[in-house]
């Protein structure tokens, strides 16, 4: 149990202290979820542990999950063009776009603003080319529109289908692209501005589903497992696999804080934690997704504001908290 618990008193700090107005934290093992435990309040609205959130780029791995099941059944390859899918794309590149590409940052699209009004297969085949496929790491969300493509493509039904059969299998079944699942509020205070309202009508890939503590906290006990109800063994080690070593970063960063596999990230500072291993997502609104294997644990911050870290959020104390409990 983590209810009173160090990652517990770590997630009531970011209320206590005002970082965030509310925060919803859950732990789970091999052995299903331990507890889930939920703090504050925004604008009269208290948070609970059965509350949606909008998960913003935790969203990526279960797309990236959803097109490796078809990868698994040969449907496709890493080494597929995107052009094969999306047909016109890449038309004045030289280079060649691949899934594995896609799944990592190193597919050289120009990726719009998330709140474009575009269509996001509109943007897709628009999208500029920043550089040579494969030979620089920048972060994309548009990407993950072609790998979404590609799962359609492959399967021969829509993606969002597909997600919805993943997390059926994983007992994830509050994940949705769906905004009218009432989430908490998410709060802009940052430049550029987000017009939050645009970006769930993108239903993005990359950045636009909605989902609930236990949900993610099911599926992070069927990867804890290797169960294979999510992805295979391989495939999932697969994923683990860190694809951004040693490439040069485009970035506002000084160093990477962390190494991309395939839709999953790896912390690039484990000297700095008690658990080696570690792989999830972070994203934009404070929200957070992430195993820690060796441990036999998953857990899951979920929060409504953005740019967190900024804000003195650090997710390195709450990794070690868990860690250590």
């Amino acid at each position: 149990m983590v209810t009173m618990g160090p990652a517990a008193d770590w997630a009531r700090r970011q209320v206590d202290t005002g970082r965030v107005p509310v925060a919803v934290l859950g732990v789970s093992s091999s052995r299903g979820i331990e507890d889930i435990v939920a703090f504050g309040s925004d604008d009269g609205r208290p948070a609970s542990t059965e509350d949606h959130f909008a998960l913003f780029s935790v969203t990526k791995p279960i797309t990236a999950l959803t097109v490796m099941r078809n990868v698994e059944l040969g449907r496709l390859a890493l080494g597929t063009p995107l052009s094969a899918a999306v047909q016109g794309f890449g038309a004045s590149r030289t280079d060649t776009v691949t899934l594995e590409h896609l799944l990592s940052h190193r597919s050289g699209i120009t990726d719009p603003k998330i709140d474009d009004v575009t269509p996001l297969r509109d943007s897709l085949m628009a999208a500029g080319q920043t550089f040579y496929a494969g030979s620089l790491v920048q972060y994309c969300n548009l990407a993950f529109e072609g790998a979404a493509a590609m799962a359609e493509w492959a399967a021969g039904r829509p993606f969002e289908a597909q997600v919805q059969a993943l997390a059926d299998d994983t007992g994830a079944g509050g994940l949705t692209f769906d905004s009218d699942c009432n989430p908490h509020t998410v709060h802009v205070d940052s430049e550029p501005s987000l017009n939050v309202h645009a970006m769930y009508k993108n239903r993005h890939p990359g950045a636009g589903l909605f989902g609930r503590a236990a949900d993610l906290l099911n599926l992070g006990t069927e990867l804890l497992r290797d169960s294979g109800k999510a992805v295979q063994p391989a495939t999932l080690a697969a994923m683990r696999r860190p694809r951004t070593t040693g490439v040069p970063f485009i970035s506002i960063l000084e160093s990477p804080r962390r190494h991309t596999g395939l839709g999953f990230q790896m912390p690039a500072y484990e000297s700095e934690l008690l658990a080696n291993g570690i792989y999830g997502h972070p994203g934009w609104a404070g929200t957070e997704w992430w195993m820690l294997p060796e441990q036999d644990r998953c857990v899951v911050f979920l929060t409504n504001v953005l740019d967190t870290p900024d804000l003195g959020v650090d997710t390195t104390e709450l990794f070690n908290a868990v860690a250590a409990s």
